[in-house]
């Protein structure tokens, strides 16, 4: 998946050749995006470059009306754009502005020539810290569909008398998702594409600004042609990943300015995209070892470590084996007074406020990748429905849990960071993770899929309860994804176990295309799983280029009764999933009954499609209605140092007063 990621990456910055480049006139250009935003006191390195000119002086560079040209360093002779030309940078790292709108202008002389840019920088206030609490959730790739699914299979448990807690079109009790009172919807899109990943979307969210397919944190330069289109990510180009300019996030800036404990909590390695954001500044996602030291000693903080808390899997960046520069990083946190644990048994054994780093998963030896830059594997936690020993559908593949058999869930990391952060009284800020929604989206693994999306809601219910236990009001909690995936709700699916499980029985399909021989396996779970590969005619159509019967190729004839339609084997439109209770009350996905949820995949990769926000606490109603994904860090930062009060009670009103109308199951 990262090597398609790569490759629109690649697409896109040819489709977005800045103009400047088409010139050989000396010229000069603010590495600042047009659309900026900022708040005041938040870090950012101003570099300006300036192309095609052999000798240049007389820089000055204006903030509105402060004089900011002694921040800049000397002009540096540059390679940019890997032509022939003579171009310079200068830089003024880890700048920040007072709020306002503030004009940044350049002007310089390159050649004899003088040539000036500028750009409008919106600053946004940070009132005064108001000592509240943030938990920020991410549903890796959890669009609306996701959602759903997680509600259609959590909340569609049959209890011992046969009563379905979803029936007639109602549930019992929604998710804790659905029962947060404030909800909108996010525009995830990124700076050089509609179909963002990770990094670029961690990046909205995390420091209020748009940047590029692959980035942590930080703009686009001149140097990115030496590594960034041409699959040259490695130690010999690592140096022109690092001189990209950084913008603080959210983590740094309320831990440097406000006193904040900070933390992370991911199912993945916690140096993949999604909690890099929130600790480390990388032109390149997979720049694993250099996040890994930046968690240790980030340059935001003086060098200081920039969590409190760490949980998640990936100890190999942390290890000495599986480190270029051969750094204990454990021991270095260790030697700062941090605590480590292994196992979901020492996790729930932890007290107290000290700070501590969690690394549940790793491989058995550890080693650098052969590019210098990463480790050899990239070792994420196991999934919900592989940890809860539950069985898989045919097409997906068996649980491996190695050695690593005492993982803890999402809710057990989560209460236990919540426990740790808030153990001193000063306030924190946590983002936590459910990877899994996307990784197993990728393959299009539908059970894999869907239990780690229940694994997110049942983290959010951590949260809920540990804010409704209190009685100030000083705790924002907000759940959302960074993108989505293809998957898509299509009705219910009685495959008998018999069939779901059988590995041992399926239909090969091949075919020749223009882009050479293609084909895939149908297994029996098919009917509940139609993945992107395989062939679905929709039987609510007669499409010209529709043939033969409507439905899924499948391993096994499917049944279906006229007088009974909700029994159909294949997917149909009637009736409604129905569980039984399994382990840890989550629901099992077998035995006699059991009617599974069908979804169907388009792609097994991201999509471009909005996704959902839900919100709950001091200042969520700030989070209701359009916005852009940009807009969540300053409507959180918001919530962090602004007067929520009558907004709070308007949201009371609204949802607990008993005067207007109430969801059933909330």
């Amino acid at each position: 998946m990262f090597l398609k990621t790569l490759a629109k990456a690649f697409v896109a910055a040819a489709l977005m050749t800045p103009a400047f480049a088409q010139s050989n006139l000396p010229n000069v250009r603010i590495l600042l995006p047009e659309r900026t935003r900022l708040l005041e006191g938040q870090l950012v390195d101003l570099v300006i470059e300036v192309r095609n000119a052999t000798s240049v002086s007389g820089l000055t560079v204006y903030s509105t009306n402060d004089n900011l040209t002694s921040k800049f360093g000397s002009a540096v002779k540059t390679e940019l754009d890997c032509d022939s030309t003579s171009d310079y940078v200068y830089r003024a790292n880890l700048q920040s502005f007072q709020a306002g709108t503030v004009e940044l202008s350049v002007t310089l002389t390159a050649d004899g020539t003088t040539v000036t840019d500028k750009r409008i920088i919106e600053v946004r206030p940070f009132e005064r810290p108001r000592g509240r609490n943030i938990v920020l959730f991410i549903g890796d790739a959890m669009g609306t569909a996701y959602r759903d699914a997680a509600r259609l299979v959590d909340r569609a448990i049959v209890d011992a008398n046969g009563k379905n807690s979803f029936r007639g079109g109602y549930f019992d009790s929604l998710t804790e998702m659905d029962r947060m009172p404030v909800s909108g919807m996010s525009m995830t899109y990124g700076s050089d594409s509609i179909v963002p990943d990770s990094a670029n979307t961690g990046s909205a969210w995390a420091t209020g600004n748009k940047s590029y397919l692959n980035a942590v944190n930080v703009f686009e330069d001149g140097t990115d042609c030496k590594w960034r289109f041409n699959g040259q990510q490695n130690a010999t180009t690592e140096q022109y990943m690092k001189d990209n300019p950084r913008v603080e996030n959210l983590w740094q800036y309320l831990k440097r300015r406000a006193g904040y404990r900070t933390g992370i909590v991911s199912t993945a390695a916690i140096t993949d995209a999604t909690p890099a954001v929130e600790g480390s500044y990388a032109a390149f996602r997979q720049e694993r070892l250099e996040i890994a030291r930046q968690y240790r000693e980030n340059p935001m903080l003086g060098g200081a470590p920039a969590f409190d808390v760490m949980f998640g899997g990936g100890a190999d960046p942390f290890t000495a084996a599986g480190r270029t520069d051969k750094r204990d990083l454990v021991q270095e946190f260790v030697g700062l007074g941090y605590r480590t644990v292994k196992n979901a048994t020492e996790l729930l054994a932890l007290s107290g406020p000290q700070p501590v780093i969690g690394l549940f998963k790793g491989s058995a030896s550890p080693a650098p990748a052969s590019n210098g830059i990463a480790t050899a594997s990239d070792v994420n936690m196991d999934v919900a429905y592989d940890k809860l020993g539950l069985q898989r559908p045919a097409s997906e593949p068996t649980a491996n849990l190695g050695s690593f058999t005492d993982q803890p869930m999402l809710d057990q990391m989560t209460r236990k960071a919540i426990e740790v952060l808030s153990a001193d009284g000063r306030p924190f800020i946590l983002m936590v993770e459910a990877a899994s929604i996307d990784k197993q989206s990728h393959p299009n693994n539908a059970a894999g899929t869907i239990w780690d999306a229940i694994e997110m809601d049942r983290a959010v219910g951590e949260a809920r309860k540990w804010m409704a236990a209190r009685e100030a009001k000083d705790t924002l909690v907000v759940v959302t994804a960074d993108h989505d995936q293809s998957m898509h709700i299509i009705g219910v699916s009685n495959v008998p176990d018999a069939e779901y499980f059988d590995r041992n029985k399926k239909y090969d399909v091949s075919m020749n295309s223009p882009v050479g021989a293609q084909g895939f396996s149908v297994y029996g779970d098919a009917y509940s799983n139609a993945r992107a590969g395989i062939p679905f005619i929709n039987s609510s159509t007669t499409a010209s280029n529709n043939t033969g019967v409507p439905g899924t190729p499948g391993s096994f004839l499917p049944t279906t009764s006229t007088a009974q339609p909700e029994t159909s084997t294949y997917s149909t439109y009637s009736g409604v999933t129905a569980y039984k209770a399994g382990p840890k009350g989550y629901p099992a996905n077998s035995g006699t009954g059991v009617r599974r949820l069908a979804v169907g995949y388009r792609t097994g990769d991201h999509t471009g499609s909005s996704v959902p926000v839900t919100a709950e606490g001091a200042g969520a109603l700030l989070f209701t209605g359009y916005m852009d994904q940009t807009d969540l860090f300053f409507k959180i930062a918001a919530s962090a140092s602004s007067d929520t009060a009558e907004m709070d009670k308007m949201v009371d009103l609204l949802t607990r007063s008993g005067r207007f109308p109430k969801t059933f199951g909330k």
